[in-house]
Order: C-alpha cells, then structure tokens, then sequence
C-alpha cells in the first residue's frame, strides 16, 4: 500500500468536541449547492473555530475530504475541484476512502471535464492494484464501487 494509502483514526463521535466539529462541517456543508464562496468562508469559520479543540491532523483532513467532495458531487469547475482534490490526497487515508475519492473524481471528470478523466482514470488504476491486498469485504465493496462507473 503507498504512502498515501495509509490512514489514522480520527477521534470517535463520543468525544463532545469532535461531534461538535463534524455537525458543524454538515451545517456549513448545505451551502455548497446554493453559494460556493460563502461555503469555502463557513469552512474556514468552522476550521477557527474548532482549532485547538480537536486534533489538527484529523481536522485539517476532515475539512478537506469534505471540500472535495462537495466540489465534485456539485460539479465546481475544474480548477476549483484539481484544488481540491490535491488539498485532498495531502492527507493520508484508508484505501476505502482513496477508492472513493477516486471514483467520485472520475464520475467528476467524466460529467465536467473530460480533460480529466486520464488523471482519473489512472486513480482508478491504483485501485485496481491494490484489489488483491484488501480484506474480503473491502474488495467486495470496492469492486461494487468500480462496476457502478462502469455503467454509467
């Protein structure tokens, strides 16, 4: 698995300060669809206001997991969504959430902007590879994952 492949535990939703984050990230997240600069200005609110509170590796990637896939899923332009996703890959994360990342990027790319979908494409690639290391489950939920592009 490489580097990037590799995740840490973010604290559970029974610390009151983590949950206090994560709902505040939903709450700011409903901006997305309607005013993306206002929620890039909540994300930041929500990241002073939760600094010093909760662990910074796990806020910082939380805030930037979340960035993307509001970009993605909300179809942002292309700058906006490279940004992004290289915001995004910084952060080590379980190969789970790389597969997603990855197919959420190429289902992205494959709507918006088709100058992408090599980049994408070759994400996908790297899922494929590390197919045979997963677990039973995982690589059942990760094969599920990549037939569902296949279909689109």
């Amino acid at each position: 698995m490489s580097r990037k492949m590799k995740a840490f535990a973010d604290p559970t939703l029974h610390d009151p300060n983590w949950r206090a984050f994560v709902l505040d990230v939903e709450e700011t997240s409903g901006l997305a669809p309607r005013d993306w600069p206002r929620f890039r200005v909540g994300v930041k609110q929500v990241e002073r206001r939760h600094t010093g509170r909760v662990p910074s590796a796990s806020l910082k990637r939380y805030l930037a997991e979340t960035v993307f896939f509001c970009a993605a899923h909300w179809k942002q332009t292309p700058r906006v969504v490279r940004g992004a996703l290289r915001a995004h890959l910084r952060h080590p994360k379980g190969t789970m959430q790389y597969s997603y990342t990855a197919a959420e990027y190429w289902q992205w790319a494959f709507k918006v902007s088709p100058d992408d979908l090599p980049a994408a494409e070759a994400m996908l690639a790297e899922v494929r590879e590390y197919l045979p290391t997963l677990d039973e489950h995982e690589r059942w939920n990760t094969e599920g994952l990549l037939a569902s592009l296949k279909r689109l």
